[in-house]
This record gives structure tokens, C-alpha cells and sequence, in this order.
């Protein structure tokens, strides 16, 4: 994702909105409880934000249990996925509060962000939704707590009972 310049010390957010992440959802499969995946029905070209109403289809990999979406309401910056309201995968108790994200990419930018000793907005960061973060999340006093709840949730056993 070219919105955001990370190096190991510094941070550049230049506009990243939850919409960037919008092409997969990993969520917690109704049947099996397994890892699921919520993707668009087809491929577009179109703004990821002009799909956001778009057709959606659940499919879990570990049970084959799929379902379709074709709704007209969705719920956006919540720890579950917009179109099927499923729990999501990656969330994890961290400095008493939750810490979620919508799949690896998502995770991965917050863990940039949370690394980055400097972390700087241009005018399009000012919207992003890093600026609009809880401020445990923000606090480098939290940050290797953080880091280590990211880990976790980056482990290939991590939801598996």
C-alpha cells in the first residue's frame, strides 16, 4: 500500500481510510468457528469506496460453509465485518481494550504505526483512520504490549482450540 512511508523510526500516513481494506474480511465461521474469509462477489476497477455496497460472499476453507450478502445496510469501524456482522479473526484482549483489525494488511499498518517512533501525517493523513485511533492504541507506553498482541494474532495457531 503506497499510503503510508514506514521505516523502522518513522511513519507517513498520507490518507489511509478502512476502506483500503475492504477486499478481504477474515472473520470467525458461523459453522465451524474456524478463520473465514468475507470477499467481494466479483473483481472491480471501480474506488474501493464505491464498493462498499457491493455484493459479498462468506466462504470458510476449513468447513466449506458459504452465505451471500446483498444487503443495503452495512456497520463500518467496528470489530466485526460490515455485511455479515461476524466476529472478527484477529482481535485480541490488549491494554484492557481490544485490539482488531480486518486482515493482514490492516494489521500490518497498525503495526507500522505503532513501531514508528516518529509518526507524521500529510494533509490526506489528516482524515485517515490511524488519526482517528484510541489513544492507548497511539501511546508508545503501550507499545511493546501491543507489539506482542500483534504477534500473536500474526501466529499461524492463533484462534485454533
Amino acid at each position: 500500500m503506497n499510503k503510508a512511508e514506514t521505516t523502522k523510526d518513522r511513519f507517513v500516513d498520507k490518507g489511509i481510510q478502512l476502506w483500503d481494506f475492504t477486499d478481504e474480511y477474515l472473520v470467525v465461521c458461523p459453522k465451524c468457528g474456524g478463520r473465514a474469509r468475507v470477499l467481494p462477489e466479483k473483481v472491480s476497477l471501480r474506488p474501493k469506496v464505491s464498493q462498499i455496497f457491493d455484493a459479498r460472499k462468506l466462504v470458510c476453507p476449513n468447513c466449506a460453509f458459504s452465505d451471500h450478502w446483498k444487503g443495503r445496510e452495512i456497520i463500518t469501524g467496528a470489530n466485526v465485518d460490515p455485511y455479515f456482522r461476524r466476529p472478527l479473526w484477529l482481535e485480541i484482549n490488549c491494554c484492557g481494550a481490544t485490539l482488531w483489525a480486518y486482515n493482514f494488511e490492516h494489521l500490518e499498518i497498525l503495526e507500522s504505526y505503532v513501531t514508528a517512533k516518529l509518526r507524521e501525517r500529510t494533509n490526506k493523513g489528516r482524515n485517515s483512520f490511524l488519526s482517528k485511533l484510541p489513544n492507548w492504541l497511539k501511546s508508545a507506553k503501550n507499545r511493546r504490549e501491543i507489539l506482542k498482541a500483534i504477534e500473536k494474532l500474526r501466529d499461524p495457531e492463533y484462534g485454533k482450540n
